[in-house]
């Protein structure tokens, strides 16, 4: 196994959920799409708090596989590089962003919805994995690998999406609503390219551009199957949670009706 990809692949079950596909398909699968941006949103938030820590947990130091990466400093001048930058590139516009949404509620609906302005949040993600592509073929960092390491990531990033999405439904299934375990079902499972990307290019700064892009690919192999199975999943998920709704209005409507005494 090539040790770039391994350590893209710890990394990558260590960065935070998506959100834009998430709300979409939570949308389409007529779940509930309100926990879906609370979970997604607080997701990102702590992401860079939290991913950091799982990765040093996760990676053995001294283990062959770490040989490419470089010497580990400080947690402080890691957390500073990742805040100066992630700063600058995502909480800022986000806490812009919420101060005109809510100042001026009419145009930032006007935008977003009649000029299709939300449509460049879709187009940006497509830029970060074009980019992270472009890299990996321009540095050769595919031609480096052998093929079946190529096939091991695909397989297990679909093995990986399997498990989380079967763990998370089913203990969601026994307390929450149905409209609610489809919105954990989406969120649980799901891996950002959108922080993923920048915040392991930050964490991993020195790494030769080749051990870079080696490290970004399962991220963004495992992006394109999980838009795929999340996809796929929709038709099943608005089938379950129409039944369920369907079943639920013919119980309101069967009410019992109550004889009039005076009959």
């Amino acid at each position: 196994m090539d040790a770039g990809l391994l350590l893209g692949l710890i990394f990558m079950g260590c960065v935070p959920t998506t959100i834009s596909s998430n709300v979409v398909m939570t949308k389409q699968a007529h779940g509930n799409q309100a926990l879906t941006v609370v979970q997604s949103t607080l997701g990102n938030f702590l992401g860079p708090f939290i991913t950091p820590l799982l990765v040093e947990m996760y990676i053995a130091r001294g283990a062959w596989y770490t040989k490419p990466l470089p010497e580990g400093g400080s947690f402080g001048e890691l957390y500073k590089r990742i805040f100066i930058q992630l700063g600058l590139s995502i909480f800022l516009p986000l806490v812009v962003g919420q101060i005109i949404q809510n100042s001026l509620p009419k145009i930032t609906k006007k935008v977003l919805v009649d000029w299709k302005l939300s449509k460049l949040s879709s187009f940006s993600l497509l830029i970060i994995i074009w980019q992270t592509y472009d890299q990996a073929f321009e540095t050769g960092a595919f031609k480096s690998v052998k093929g079946n390491n190529i096939v091991f990531i695909v397989f297990i990033s679909v093995v990986l999406y399997v498990i989380w999405s079967a763990i998370c439904i089913l203990l969601s299934a026994l307390w929450l609503s149905k409209e609610d375990t489809v919105a954990v079902a989406y969120c649980v499972p799901a891996k950002t390219p959108a922080m993923g990307v920048p915040l392991a290019t930050v964490m991993f700064a020195g790494l030769s551009p080749i051990t870079s892009s080696k490290l970004q690919i399962p991220l963004v192999i495992y992006q394109g199957l999980q838009i795929a199975a999340g996809s796929i999943l929709t038709i099943f998920f608005r089938k379950w949670v129409s039944y369920r709704q369907n079943v639920r209005a013919s119980d309101d409507n069967a009410l019992p009706q109550v004889l009039d005494p005076a009959s």
